[in-house]
């Protein structure tokens, strides 16, 4: 059986997570009190410091997993840039050498489709990545026709990113559960909001993801997800839903019944 990480992608502005007046700087130092994983999205829009990986290994207990979006740069989101690829390689550092360093997400754009250019891109991002752990996600259904996607990352020896998402067509993918790798389980809840998925000029991306799940649509994953945690050393388990406490209450929920503490489970709506 494999050990079950939950938690949020960031943790800086989530409500009910924060007693009033602490410090943006204990933030993290809070939030590893609840959860074992998070999931660092800042790196996505620029490179950051070593200094600030290395201060947050280090206000983060032992067995605690931090997972990385790879620059925008790396994944067709904004023009290659090979400085801020060394930057970010920096950032890794202190994360892994501290053995906190979960993956790093290479997360794909909706227009980027399944094509030959498009595979070798894929090798070649996973390639400037290594030896860290990169994890695949696809946001575009091509890629799961005749199970592509699956093949190809048990090609490249890396874990598929299992997404629960709205049915909005080409650019959202099903839920799919197969474990590509025999390290990592990668599984992300962006919410099930189809009406704002694929909408020009949001303010932010929080109306994206706008959804609150119930209980039933949670529990309805569990059993999939335990089945996964037989088949990796790590399950990572995001919730992707960053709306007021909507990604916290949803990482607790399953949290509680994925390493579940006796008398200590939560429901989301008492």
């Amino acid at each position: 059986m494999s050990q079950f990480y939950v938690g949020t992608c960031a943790f800086t502005d989530h409500e009910g997570l924060y007693p009033p007046g602490v410090k943006p700087a204990d933030r993290l130092r809070y939030y590893s009190r609840e959860f074992n994983l998070v999931e660092i999205d800042a790196t996505f829009y620029g490179a950051l410091p070593p200094s600030v990986s290395d201060r947050w290994a280090l206000a983060v207990p032992e067995g605690f997993r931090f997972d990385v979006k790879a620059p925008g740069s790396l994944t067709g989101h904004r023009p290659s840039d090979a400085r801020e690829l060394a930057r970010f390689r920096d950032f890794l550092e202190p994360l892994a050498h501290r053995g906190k360093l979960g993956a790093v997400l290479l997360q794909w754009p909706p227009w980027f489709t399944a094509t030959a250019d498009h595979r070798l891109t894929l090798e070649l991002a996973r390639d400037a990545l290594q030896p860290y752990l990169a994890a695949v996600e696809f946001r575009h259904r091509s890629w799961y026709q005749d199970r592509l996607a699956i093949t190809l990352a048990r090609e490249l020896e890396t874990p598929l990113v299992t997404v629960d998402a709205p049915d909005a067509g080409d650019t959202t993918v099903p839920w799919d559960p197969t474990v590509t790798s025999p390290q990592l389980a990668y599984v992300r809840f962006h919410g099930r909001n189809a009406a704002t998925w694929s909408r020009p000029g949001l303010s932010s991306s929080q109306e994206r993801f706008l959804w609150r799940y119930s209980e039933s649509e949670l529990d309805g994953r569990l059993p999939d997800l335990r089945t996964m945690g037989t088949r990796a050393a790590e399950i990572h388990v995001l919730m992707n839903n960053n709306y007021g406490s909507y990604a916290v209450d949803g990482a607790r929920y399953l949290r509680d019944r994925l390493s579940p503490v006796p008398g200590a489970q939560m429901r989301l709506f008492d």
